[in-house]
């Protein structure tokens, strides 16, 4: 068969001719060839090309600058007999006849033989027209956004491949970890194929060579879950008994619980209203792509890629979505609304299995909505999704694995997520029988102390035997498991709250060290900071939190608000603590940030809620119970709280 010239767009983009020969082409030759393949399915109109490419330039100068571009890329394939597009009066398209090496990595989902999956891999370069960044703002920033779904996808393929051909693709695993010398997906596959077969000398290589790369170029460490992949080949210790059950001889892991099933979601493209020729059309398409890649930062759900969902034809996706074993499908419309003169977006997401409608609204966006508004609706949207495919999987849990322990520590942590003391105690119910069913399992242990730390904090330390029991669920925690960071959090909570402001920095420490990027570790290790009275540092971390967790819980926002009201920031304060989904547990913060930003009004009323909820506070027993490493803080809180109207 004729080989055909091949278009590089992964590492430095170059064509290259079947004999291997180089083509040189102009760099916004391959910008086009990228957003034509991963954004417009290799064909769109000219115009729409020009104004993604040259889009600080008028409309009639961009198209100029096409035609020149197209003029040169021509003038360089001619002599080689080959094509890169197909030009008409309208449209520009990829020629079929050129392999793309995006669409060959495409193949890694199907292949079935490690010798193709090894070629295949080799295929891949680097990150998306590395080296190339000399585009508007916006083109910059969809390529940065691209870059990490085509790497991310990448690696998925590549090892859901590995592990589904087995042994015999070691080869190309080998050639993956090449290209992606820091990634722990990568090398953990290559870790398990080895312990499959056996090879541990080799395993116990590649994890220490994966470890010495991470902390020589990186200064960095693997996480504890890669760290612990050999130890269950250590020489086995024996297990002592104790009065609270069995317990494991250090260094040996817990068993884990039955892997966690995470749904897969699909944002399908939208269908749109012919009446909007003449309003914005890119706006809604950009909002579902937006939201898409909120919800990509979340570890409750995993979706697909825009550019596979984008393939999809909305109106009969549905069946394509449970074919390709998705498990919900998000449904848009876009319809002219009379009343803003904007658009409407309708949301509905649908369960694949069922065509259960699970969730359904609708959104309102114009030419003069603000970039502030702009984000409430993609965070409100991504919000919505999120915590509506939790609760469906909840349900469905609930029904069909009730007496499984995974399905009722999930069920545990979902009360945990809001400062409603009902819940938590509903949810820490459901974790004992989680623990009855699988009492050796570090994280039960873990969620049970966090229960019992929430609701000291709702009853404003009321009970301090509430932080014993926290104390001895944590320390049990770590004694399954050595490296549960979650388990030195509580440890943590329980030292702050019981006085010892050093202790807690330690224990917070440890825990953000063994699990640096768990977005509720750096929050609670923020709020820690902050009763130290080290604002910059608290500030740093919750910031640091949010990225990473973008949809936050409750107590997020109360951090972030305490942290601005000790900084003098009060509007902010009142704002950030307004986000949360329940301010009752932080309306004496809100009353004192009203106060002080000088809203006796709104003071007064947040006053007369908390008041209402917890008739026998006094200043004077709370402060009592909450330390603060700077007696100045101690005394601007009082005087806000007194300017509040509390006593």
């Amino acid at each position: 068969m004729k080989q055909s010239a091949i278009l590089h767009l992964t590492g430095t983009p170059g064509l290259r001719l079947p004999d291997g020969s180089p083509v040189e082409l102009r760099q916004k030759a391959y910008a086009i060839a990228a957003l034509l393949y991963l954004e417009y399915h290799d064909r769109t109109r000219r115009a729409v090309i020009a104004e993604k490419i040259w889009e600080t330039s008028k409309p009639e100068q961009a198209m100029t600058n096409l035609r020149q571009a197209l003029l040169q890329t021509r003038a360089s394939c001619d002599p080689h007999n080959v094509a890169l597009f197909h030009i008409d009066n309208t449209t520009i398209a990829l020629t079929t006849d050129l392999r793309i090496d995006l669409r060959e990595l495409g193949r890694i989902r199907t292949v079935e033989e490690g010798a193709e999956l090894e070629r295949l891999v080799s295929l891949y370069h680097g990150d998306l027209l590395d080296g190339l960044d000399d585009f508007g703002p916006e083109l910059t920033q969809w390529l940065h956004t691209m870059r990490g779904h085509v790497e991310d996808n990448f690696i998925r393929n590549g090892t859901e491949a590995a592990l589904r051909i087995g042994p015999s693709s070691l080869p190309a695993l080998s050639k993956l970890a090449e290209r992606l010398p820091y990634s722990e997906e990568v090398t953990r596959t290559q870790i398990l194929l080895l312990k499959k077969i056996g090879n541990i000398a080799t395993a116990t290589l590649v994890l220490n060579q994966f470890t010495a790369r991470m902390t020589r170029d990186l200064g960095a460490e693997p996480s504890a879950d890669m760290q612990r992949l050999l130890e269950v080949e250590a020489a086995r210790k024996p297990v002592v008994a104790t009065a609270a059950g069995p317990v494991r001889a250090r260094g040996e892991p817990a068993p884990m619980l039955k892997a966690t099933f995470v749904p897969r979601v699909v944002l399908l493209p939208p269908l749109q209203d012919t009446k909007l020729a003449d309003l914005p059309r890119h706006l809604a398409p950009a909002l579902i792509e937006d939201v898409t890649i909120r919800l990509t930062r979340l570890k409750s759900v995993s979706v697909i890629a825009p550019h596979t969902a984008w393939q999809m034809d909305p109106f009969g996706a549905l069946d394509e979505v449970r074919a390709h074993q998705i498990d919900y499908g998000v449904e848009s419309r876009v319809a002219p609304d009379i009343g803003s003169g904007g658009v409407a977006v309708g949301i509905r997401l649908v369960r694949a299995a069922t065509r259960e409608i699970v969730w359904a609204d609708k959104f309102i966006l114009s030419t003069t909505t603000s970039p502030e508004v702009y984000w409430d609706f993609a965070n409100g949207i991504a919000r919505g999704l999120a915590d509506n495919i939790e609760a469906a999987e909840l349900a469905q849990e609930r029904t069909a694995r009730d007496a499984d322990a995974y399905g009722f520590y999930l069920d545990g942590r979902h009360h945990l997520r809001t400062f409603d003391l009902p819940k938590v105690r509903r949810g820490r119910k459901s974790l004992r029988i989680a623990r009855d069913i699988e009492p050796e399992e570090a994280s039960i242990e873990s969620a049970l102390a966090r229960s019992y730390v929430v609701e000291w904090v709702l009853r404003s330390g009321s009970d301090r035997t509430l932080l014993d029991k926290a104390r001895l669920h944590a320390e049990r925690a770590v004694t399954i498991d050595p490296t549960d960071g979650t388990a030195y959090r509580e440890l943590g909570r329980v030292a702050l709250f019981t006085g010892d402001l050093d202790l807690s920095i330690e224990h917070m420490q440890r825990a953000a060290g063994l699990a640096p990027h768990h977005a509720d570790i750096l929050a609670d290790y923020s709020d820690t900071l902050a009763h130290y009275s080290d604002f910059d540092a608290a500030e740093e971390k919750i910031e640091a939190a949010l990225r990473l967790n973008p949809l936050p819980p409750d107590e997020y926002f109360w951090t972030w608000g305490g942290i601005s009201f000790f900084r003098g920031r009060w509007e902010q304060s009142i704002s950030q603590l307004t986000q949360m989904r329940n301010i009752d547990p932080a309306l004496r913060l809100l009353a004192a940030s009203a106060a002080m930003a000088g809203h006796a009004d709104l003071a007064r009323k947040y006053r007369l809620r908390a008041i209402e909820l917890q008739p026998d506070f006094t200043i004077a027993r709370w402060i009592s119970r909450v330390p603060q490493k700077d007696p100045a803080d101690v005394d601007l809180y009082i005087e806000a709280l007194k300017r509040a109207g509390f006593k």
